[in-house]
């Protein structure tokens, strides 16, 4: 930094020349003037940090100089130099914006320490002024990142109420600053998280802890209009804390004098935890129903196997056989039961097809509508609906599930409504519903006026066998075995629900065009074929394998029978010319039927090959098939059936 530039303001040439000497001798800067003309125009030129000017000039007096100067400087400083000084003067001179004056005559002595003290107090002034700005820059910078931070951020009085909050409070739970300032932190706690607030003492008369974070929820100013469910007017924040302290009079020691606090909102994330948790679970349930179904389907079979086997011997008139017919209906039962564990393990088979959804609501409706006259069901079903790809059955089966709970519900009657939409999820929705993708959905919603459930319930209602109903009321299935449905048609099931305010059943199916579209097989006739050959049943399960050769030799064809695929590929490269069919299971560990059947092909390309599940989805078979299912027989079966499919596929 240069020498500070001083101007000397006089009509006398010789206190002029001097004065600019010994300032230069000092280490100024110095230039001068004769006249308040020659002092402006140099003051425009050049800049100077202080004029040292004379009050009685020709032309124009030392005050109106000064005007005229500190308009063009407003930070300039000026010492005035008057003959005639008085307390007087002296004030006006002040007044007008002089720094300091100062009389003539003075030594030099006295003008070197006014001039240092006035370059002095401006250095000062303008450090003080920097900082100030510097200040001032910072704390809007600060300000405007709290004020526009994605987080609540906000302060607490020393009695827990609101001294400030940030921008987003308005955005994430709709309060303003005159809604909150000056209110208690608690009055938007949820009433199950003010004991944890009371813990970390984020809003009560105890100090909080330093650095203290917990989950809590925080109240929505407004709910939105149809939120039925209590803990939709909430938001759940991740919240930490930190206690201010500032120190007292005496400087001595600090005072709590309030809280510090960020919270942000993770209300989208638990949802996402929630609906990752629930998923987990229902596949691993999932899983357990399809292993269940898969070993209670041999069960079955081994009954209806042995029963078949029976029935053949008997005649039809006698008492045995109508009794063998009733095991028969009882195998059909478990049958239906098997089929809705694997519904809802979402193994099941589509019979698929291309139709309106409305279609089903106004059959389903009006069926159940005659067997329940204290229902009365109200339907606003969209017109111009989209079309979607389901198993017509299965999708009446979640209809009526959905129904027949909603009745239980209203023991002394009531009204379901029945609406149906169109709607495109968008991609920054389709994760929050739990679909699998976003696009074009039909909505399907089931809402009754019935009693309603709490949280607890809400988190079990899909679980398989939870029901509160009373012992003998309900195996529990209906609804494990509608979101099974929906969920492996692509979809997902929606919720809500408040003590006493009724439920709400949504469900969403994507609207598509169909890809397969599966013929039913037919029932079981009475009339059994015989005839001739080489049959190799492969199944891993020893009782079906034993009831099967029985049932096989019974129609009159010979049987070599494995219990894994790699002793049917062994036997195919030995013996596979002699093999005229293969009874095939897709179920098996090592070697599953799938790999089995490409095995077998490789060896004998022309095999003829019948599969044989009680697991598997038909979909899954579609290769191997060739989108032919005459070569297929679904577990557990009798010797009608199994001597029919056999005859079939030798006819291919």
């Amino acid at each position: 930094m240069g020498a500070e530039r001083i101007l000397v303001v006089d009509d006398e040439a010789k206190i002029l020349g001097s004065m600019q000497d010994y300032l230069v001798m000092e280490g100024y800067d110095a230039d001068r003037a004769s006249c308040g003309t020659d002092a402006i125009a140099l003051v425009q030129e050049k800049r100077f940090d202080l004029v040292i000017l004379d009050v009685c000039m020709p032309g124009m007096d030392g005050f109106e100089v000064m005007d005229h100067l500190l308009d063009i400087d407003p930070d300039l400083f000026v010492i005035l130099m008057t003959g005639y000084a008085t307390v007087e003067s002296a004030v006006r001179a002040l007044k007008l914006g002089a720094w300091d004056y100062l009389k003539k005559p003075f030594k030099f002595d006295d003008l070197s320490k006014t001039v240092r003290n006035a370059l002095k107090q401006k250095r000062l002034i303008r450090e003080n002024r920097n900082v100030s700005a510097r200040l001032e820059a910072s704390e809007r910078r600060y300000r405007y990142m709290v004020s526009n931070s994605p987080d609540l951020i906000y302060t607490l009085d020393s009695n827990g109420c609101f001294s400030f909050i940030n921008n987003e409070f308005e955005q994430v739970l709709g309060y303003g600053q005159a809604e909150l300032l000056g209110r208690p932190f608690k009055a938007i706690v949820h009433p199950d998280d003010l004991e944890a607030c009371e813990r970390g003492a984020i809003a009560g008369t105890r100090e909080p802890e330093e650095g203290g974070g917990l989950q809590i929820r925080l109240k929505k100013a407004v709910t939105k209009p149809g939120d039925s469910c209590f803990y939709s007017g909430f938001v759940s924040v991740e919240l930490k804390a930190t206690a201010m302290y500032f120190p007292d009079d005496d400087a001595k020691s600090e005072v709590f004098t309030g809280t510090y606090g960020v919270a942000r909102d993770v209300t989208e994330r638990i949802n996402l935890q929630q609906q990752l948790h629930q998923a987990q679970k229902m596949e691993a349930i999932g899983t357990l129903a399809g292993g269940i179904a898969h070993d209670f389907n041999n069960i079955l079979m081994g009954i209806q196997g042995y029963t078949s086997l029976v029935r053949t011997t008997l005649d039809p008139a006698t008492p045995e056989y109508r009794k063998l017919g009733c095991v028969d209906d009882y195998v059909n039962s478990g049958s239906d039961m098997t089929r809705q564990l694997l519904g809802f393990a979402q193994k099941s088979d589509h019979e698929l097809c291309r139709l309106n959804i409305n279609y089903i609501l106004k059959m389903s409706a009006k069926m159940f509508g005659r067997t329940k006259k204290s229902i009365v069901i109200r339907q606003n079903l969209q017109k111009d609906l989209w079309s979607c790809e389901v198993d017509e059955g299965q999708i009446k089966q979640v209809l009526l599930n959905l129904y027949v709970n909603a009745w239980q519900a209203m023991p002394g009657g009531g009204h379901i409504y029945i609406k149906t939409e169109n709607v495109n999820v968008a991609r920054s929705k389709y994760g929050e519903l739990g679909l699998p993708k976003p696009g074009r959905y039909v909505r399907v919603s089931v809402v009754d006026s019935g009693v309603g459930m709490d949280k607890g319930i809400m988190e079990r209602i899909f679980d398989p066998f939870f029901t509160t109903k009373e012992l003998g009321g309900g195996t529990g299935l209906g609804l494990a075995t509608a979101y099974g449905i929906i969920k492996s048609h692509g979809g997902a099931f929606r919720v809500l629900s408040k003590k006493g305010e009724g439920s709400s059943f949504i469900f969403y199916l994507p609207a598509k065009p169909a890809k397969h579209s599966y013929k039913k097989l037919d029932k079981e006739t009475p009339e059994i074929i015989s005839g001739r050959g080489t049959i190799l049943l492969v199944d891993d399960e020893q009782g079906v394998i034993e009831v099967c050769s029985e049932m096989i030799e019974s129609l009159g064809y010979s049987v070599k029978a494995v219990t894994s695929g790699l002793a049917a590929v062994d036997l195919m490269s030995e013996k596979g010319g002699d093999i005229d069919l293969v009874i095939l299971d897709m179920v098996m560990p090592e070697m599953n039927g799938f790999e089995t059947f490409e095995r077998i092909k490789s060896i004998v390309p022309d095999a003829k090959v019948l599969i044989s599940s009680g697991y598997s989805k038909k979909d899954d078979l579609v290769d191997i098939l060739d989108s032919n299912l005459e070569n297929f027989i679904q577990k557990p079966y009798g010797m009608a059936m199994l001597s029919e499919k056999i005859n079939t596929v030798f006819d291919l």
